[in-house]
């Protein structure tokens, strides 16, 4: 049985309990009507600036009104090593050898459903080595479900994650009012890109908890608007969700900890903006005018697990895709810009050919379902993609500036289910020969079988064990001949066929 501490800091008092559970205490429901703001000297009333709060949580120079989950006399401190405004911030880690799961500060749970959020992370760059495992990503930032009665507790259906490097932000939704993880109705990923270390992250959410199309999650990064996503967010529970921020690890590989400073956390009811919750010194990016044609602004192509929703890589021009290396075969393209567009058109050509125009984001090439990305194995050989963003839906309004790349999908695998090629010879490239007797040479990767056909003949003959080199005679008359080869591999996948030609001159 292992044992978590749990820090009510308000009163600066301290339990200790024993809970095999994944959440320890299920948090009680706030009242706005009873409820103050921490260190309320700090707060300044300039024309209704942060008039609008329900919590503030300054760390200067205690932690109300937070509770602190966390299982070490390390997890938690008030620190002043840095802070984002004042003097200090919460210091939180956990450790890979004492196998820790979380340390997190959490609220008390929502009972109006539209609120307004902020808070400043900073994640030290020696804390926060990429964990490369797709299993071993960090949530930093989570609204958790308040299980009804007799459900098993769920992922939270609002997070900021960190995986492989990356931030995003996930979102689980369920309509049917009993659920599992494994029955949730969807889910939706959006890549907030490369993970921002050794610097305050600002964040801010203007969040509507519905389990219906009425859900609205608003999100800013940086001051920059990054997120502008409506319907559902959460589960179909009979009390809303609750605030949490630290760390909460899934599972431990080779990272040896991780630690994160949390800062001015602010809650804001309804009426409150973003400026009532943002973090001291964060400035609202205002959007800029649409300039589809704008090349700081063109579209970028990535690469998706189809599994997981997250981002693999860039879609770069002349990229190779080794299927045997890939996180997963299960893939799909996505397409984001840096301006405001209607629609993006893609057009797939090559092994295989596709155009789909996409009018609402993610946009993808191959769509999703609320938010799960659909799958596409893509057979190998090579393709090309060109995607067109424009104003309005459906294709319509102004074009912006397609981005057009080539790339090749092989399977490296060394199992014996890798791409099959071959390249072939005959008669050491000669170009004429007086003997219907010729030798080819066959180079062949990842393949077990070979085959030929003569252009004189209307069959393929029969699959034989692949050789370096075999013997071969050429159809009758003179004048060019052409041989094709085709090999395949242990999965009995063929290759493309590949041929050589020679004049045979015999008078």
């Amino acid at each position: 049985m292992k044992f978590k501490l749990l820090f009510l800091l308000s009163s600066l008092s301290l339990f200790l309990f024993s809970c095999e559970q994944e959440e320890l205490i299920p948090p009680k429901q706030i009242n706005e009507s009873a409820i103050g703001i921490a260190n309320a000297q700090i707060i300044q009333s300039v024309d209704n600036y942060r008039s609008n709060l329900l919590v503030e949580g300054r760390f200067e120079p205690t932690a109300d009104p937070f509770l602190v989950q966390t299982g070490t006399s390390y997890g938690f401190e008030i620190s002043s090593n840095r802070s984002r405004n004042g003097s200090n911030s919460a210091r939180l880690e956990i450790r890979n050898e004492a196998n820790q799961v979380r340390s997190e500060i959490t609220l008390e749970g929502e009972t109006q459903s539209e609120r307004w959020y902020g808070n400043s992370l900073y994640l030290p760059g020696n804390d926060w080595d990429s964990d490369l495992n797709p299993d071993g990503w960090d949530i930093i930032t989570q609204w958790h479900a308040r299980e009804d009665a007799g459900e098993d507790a769920r992922y939270p259906p609002i997070a900021l994650v960190v995986s492989k490097g990356r931030l995003s932000m996930v979102v689980y939704w369920a309509t049917r009012a009993e659920n599992t993880n494994a029955t949730v109705s969807g889910k939706k990923v959006f890549d907030l890109g490369t993970l921002e270390k050794d610097k305050w992250l600002d964040m801010v959410y203007h969040i509507n908890f519905s389990h219906e199309s009425d859900g609205v999650l608003e999100v800013w990064k940086n001051g920059e608007k990054v997120i502008n996503y409506n319907g559902p967010n959460c589960y179909n529970d009979k009390s809303l969700p609750y605030f949490k921020a630290g760390i909460y690890k899934r599972r431990w590989y080779d990272i040896t900890k991780r630690v994160v400073y949390v800062d001015e956390v602010r809650v804001g009811n309804k009426k409150a903006d973003y400026y009532d919750v943002a973090p001291s010194g964060s400035t609202l990016v205002e959007p800029e005018e649409l300039d589809l044609n704008d090349n700081s602004k063109k579209l970028s192509l990535n690469l998706i697990n189809a599994n997981s929703d997250l981002f693999i890589q860039k879609l770069t021009n002349n990229a190779v895709l080794d299927l045997a290396s890939l996180p997963t075969k299960n893939l799909n393209i996505s397409a984001t810009t840096g301006s405001d567009i209607g629609s993006v058109v893609f057009k797939l050509t090559g092994r295989e050919n596709k155009t789909v125009i996409q009018s609402q984001a993610p946009y993808t090439l191959f769509g999703d379902e609320n938010g799960d990305y659909q799958s596409w194995i893509p057979t190998e050989g090579e393709y090309t993609l060109t995607a067109t963003p424009y104003s309005g839906a459906n294709g319509e309004g102004t074009a912006g500036a397609p981005v057009t790349v080539s790339f090749e999908v092989v399977n490296l695998s060394t199992d014996g289910s890798g791409t099959p090629k071959v390249t072939m010879v005959i008669n050491k490239d000669e170009p004429i020969t007086n003997s219907r007797r010729a030798i080819l040479r066959i180079k062949a990767v990842n393949a077990t079988e070979m085959r030929f056909y003569d252009d004189s003949d209307s069959e393929w003959t029969d699959w034989e064990p692949v050789a370096a080199v075999k013997s071969w005679t050429l159809s009758k008359g003179d004048g060019s001949k052409w041989v094709k080869i085709q090999v395949r591999n242990a999965a009995n996948v063929p290759s493309e066929s590949y041929f050589d030609g020679i004049i045979l001159r015999t008078k």
